[in-house]
């Protein structure tokens, strides 16, 4: 076992608090970038709203940060607008009788190196953005954030390979793994 989280387990112990707050390794796991190594043009800006664009139906699975447990609800997605600055509206099922409905403005910088999702304040810095034939594409961007009140690192990873479409986001400390904090996972809907 790490040293840390044997550390961690004993303080745990000794103070008799739950370990629940130690996050399981399927979500270290699932914050791996998926392998890239066959699309290798860049990408042009126009791409991403031509790749993402349309009705899309899927899943949301998310991290409950009260107790660490994966949640998955059934999710719509419609992507649309011009090719670099675009709307997506989504609809949750989120139980018997309870739908949620909530829409974000992505826009990708005319140069393609920033990326803005919603409502964050900062723009992302674009480090990878590449296709394959204008077909596949993938778009990796980084910054920053705050979680439960506390500065943490940003990585939204974007990908369409032939009909699936996902996105994710993770968070991590400064010099810690990256941790999954939800990721989308759509096909085109029928």
């Amino acid at each position: 076992m790490p040293l840390l989280t044997t550390l961690v387990l004993l303080l745990c112990i000794l103070w008799q608090s739950p370990a629940a707050a130690l996050p399981p390794d399927a979500w270290r796991d699932a914050a791996v970038l998926p392998d890239l190594a066959d699309l290798l043009a860049p990408a042009p800006p126009a791409l991403l709203g031509q790749a993402l664009a349309g009705r899309w139906q899927g899943t949301l699975h998310y991290r409950d940060y009260g107790n660490d447990k994966g949640v998955t609800l059934p999710t719509s997605l419609v992507v649309d607008g011009p090719s670099n600055a675009l709307r997506l509206a989504f609809i949750y099922d989120d139980g018997p009788g309870k739908t949620v409905r909530s829409t974000e403005q992505w826009a990708l910088g005319a140069d393609g190196a920033t990326l803005q999702m919603g409502k964050d304040d900062v723009p992302m810095r674009v480090s990878v953005y590449r296709s394959k034939d204008n077909a596949d594409v993938a778009l990796v961007a980084l910054g920053t954030g705050v979680e439960n009140g506390v500065p943490v690192e940003l990585r939204s990873v974007i990908l369409r390979r032939g009909q699936a479409l996902s996105f994710s986001k993770a968070s991590r400390l400064p010099q810690q793994a990256w941790l999954l904090r939800h990721v989308y996972r759509f096909t085109p809907q029928p």
